[in-house]
């Protein structure tokens, strides 16, 4: 039996062998019976490794794998081979918990042709802390029992219009790893798009430390990714304010496990690359929609 595909579910994965095993067993408990969908996973992993009995179970299946592991940017394969009108963007590392969350998503979809991406309820496994790093607003105070419009998605389970993706484009590659969802939504807001958070949908994340560098290293990275984001696209006079009050903010943040020099001589090394993107701040309308939502437009 064969229908046509209408979610593209991507699943990027670099050493983690065993947890794959079990985010793609719960996956697949999901889709039994459907035929709509198609997996699409992209292997970071330098060595080619035999998935046959991992996608086995899947009515649709496929793995992109180059022996080159290029980070985030490497959903773009995933991207590029999807077939579906919607693209479920799904980490290695995360459970979905909500057993219709396709036909949850492609609902919210059809109900509004103006919406480019949904995010998703998610916790740690084990965290019972209110986190505001999984919170996709800057207003960390929001009520997240119920849906809302804003203007970032947080990673791990997130659905995509597939037509706003070809429009804005996937991750840049100046991302290895760190925020490429904040800088993503920059351009689908810019581009007319907006963003629902939907907290139907449920996923939960191990935060496994397997494939990741030192944790010091990470955040040294995720703050030279939220300052080139900054730059690129935060309007003046805010990407100013960022610039000088969010550095010494994350440090706090990360509770003095970041490398704020290295952040800096990073993010300098990257000003100077003469192919690095150009400065597009985002424009009055993306700007007055970030307000709408009851966000701030300088973090």
């Amino acid at each position: 039996m064969s229908g046509a595909v209408r979610f593209s579910i991507v699943v990027l994965t670099f050493a983690r062998e065993a947890i794959l095993a079990e985010t793609l067993g719960c996956l697949v408990d999901h889709l039994a019976g459907r035929y709509d969908y198609e997996l699409i996973l992209v292997d970071n992993n330098p060595e080619r490794q035999d998935r046959a009995a991992l996608l086995g179970r899947f009515h649709n299946a496929q793995v992109l794998w180059d022996g080159v592991n290029k980070g985030v940017v490497a959903r773009n394969l995933g991207f590029a081979a999807a077939q579906g009108d919607y693209i479920v963007l799904l980490d290695d590392d995360v459970f979905a918990r909500t057993p219709g969350f396709l036909d949850m998503l492609g609902a919210r979809f059809d109900a509004d042709p103006g919406l480019g991406a949904v995010t998703v309820a998610k916790h740690v496994r084990g965290d019972t802390r209110r986190r505001v790093d999984l919170i996709p607003h800057t207003d960390k105070r929001v009520d997240l029992a119920r849906p809302f419009e804003t203007f970032r998605f947080v990673g791990g389970l997130v659905g995509f219009r597939a037509k706003a993706l070809r429009e804005v484009g996937g991750f840049l590659p100046d991302f290895f790893y760190g925020l490429e969802e904040i800088e993503l939504s920059y351009r689908l807001i810019d581009a007319g798009w907006k963003i629902l958070y939907e907290p139907a949908v449920a996923c939960e994340e191990l935060e496994h430390p397997a494939g990741r560098r030192p944790k010091r290293q990470v955040q040294a990275d995720r703050l030279t990714n939220k300052l080139i984001i900054s730059f690129l696209h935060m309007p003046s006079p805010q990407v100013w304010i960022n610039f000088l009050a969010f550095p010494p903010y994350a440090w706090f943040f990360a509770r003095g496990e970041m490398d704020v020099a290295l952040a800096l001589r990073q993010f300098i090394a990257w000003l100077r690359k003469p192919e690095r993107p150009r400065r597009r701040p985002i424009g009055p309308q993306a700007r007055n929609y970030i307000r709408a939502c009851g966000g701030s437009l300088w973090r």
